[in-house]
């Protein structure tokens, strides 16, 4: 995910004596499991994404167990976290998460009985130096209210999840917990069968529901600004202006992110027309309901620092995976990591 032929991001990285370590979770998960995941991936254990949540929305309370990149993770061991994308919004709920925890889960666990993850309890803070965000939609995208959260899309995407989730796929996408893995002793039918009671087809603890608008709120209201954290945004924009006021992809925009641009670049709210193919500039610079200043050379804590527009670049130029990229060149994007 982080880097190409263009650029090996993470490689680069390790190269110059970094340690970076690149992240495994849902690609269509919600930002809790995500988060929960996140949280998982570095400490290490089997995922538990809590009774409460479980019950709530109907799927399997554990998950996979990853074997920890960071194991002595604890307050005071600070690491700094880059989140691409949805990636953003994932971090700042692991963030909410460390510190405050879950009331719904310590609650569920003092009527219920059980245990209950470290996780859920809070006051974990002094965990995390740096939260980075690099096009993300803080404030959610047209692109998934118009497209990307309809029936038809979801559909599709679950489709490609349960399939790859039969014993012969070596590709995984992160939804197990939603019952799309085969058992070793059922049969690709009765795994089908299965899987077609799930509710993941009716649920909203997705992915494609958490970056709407409408989403996205709910996940503002929920997260706040740690004092001791540097928050930092980066967005590009790669839209051209088209009649009555509309933007329209340009015409060097990677394809793939045509159809969504020229779709954010007609809504009614003209502050959200010029986008990155993904992403309106004015969602990804900071969550409307937060803090935030233009970043400078002297670093804040406790406040989003907002940088200058990226102009020409695409939600996927500043990750370096697309090789037909002509505008942005290798030593621009070594220049910006």
């Amino acid at each position: 995910y982080w880097g190409g032929d263009r650029l090996k991001i993470i490689q680069d990285y390790r190269a110059k004596g970094y340690n970076v370590m690149e992240a495994s979770v849902s690609a269509f998960g919600s930002n809790y499991d995500r988060a929960v995941e996140l949280y998982y991936y570095i400490k290490g254990g089997r995922v538990d994404y809590g009774a409460a949540h479980a019950a709530k929305y109907g799927h399997e309370r554990y998950g996979k167990t990853y074997a920890g990149a960071y194991k002595d993770w604890k307050p005071g061991q600070k690491i700094h976290l880059i989140g691409h994308s949805m990636g953003g919004q994932t971090i700042r709920y692991l963030e909410e998460l460390l510190r405050h925890g879950s009331p719904e889960e310590v609650e569920y666990q003092k009527q219920h009985g059980g245990d209950i993850s470290p996780l859920y309890k809070g006051g974990q803070d002094n965990m995390i130096s740096s939260i980075t965000t690099i096009a993300t939609p803080h404030n959610g995208t047209h692109a998934a209210d118009l497209l990307g959260n309809e029936e038809i899309i979801r559909q599709v995407a679950y489709d490609y999840a349960r399939s790859k989730g039969n014993i012969l796929s070596h590709v995984g996408v992160g939804l197990s917990q939603w019952g799309l893995k085969q058992r070793e002793d059922e049969t690709l039918v009765q795994y089908i069968q299965r899987v077609k009671q799930s509710k993941l087809w009716t649920t909203k603890d997705n992915g494609f529901y958490d970056l709407t608008t409408e989403g996205t709120d709910i996940l503002n209201q929920k997260t706040s600004l740690n004092p001791n954290i540097v928050y930092k945004t980066y967005q590009g924009e790669s839209t051209r202006p088209g009649p009555n006021g509309t933007q329209k992809a340009d015409v060097n925009m990677n394809i793939g992110y045509t159809l969504t641009a020229n779709t954010i670049g007609k809504v009614k709210d003209k502050a959200w027309r010029e986008n990155d193919g993904l992403v309106s500039v004015i969602s990804g610079q900071y969550p409307l309901n937060q803090a935030h200043t233009s970043a400078t050379d002297q670093v804040q804590k406790g406040v989003w620092q907002v940088t200058p527009v990226k102009h020409n670049w695409d939600h996927g130029d500043f990750v370096g995976t697309d090789t037909s990229e002509v505008r942005i060149s290798k030593e621009e994007l070594e220049d910006f990591w």
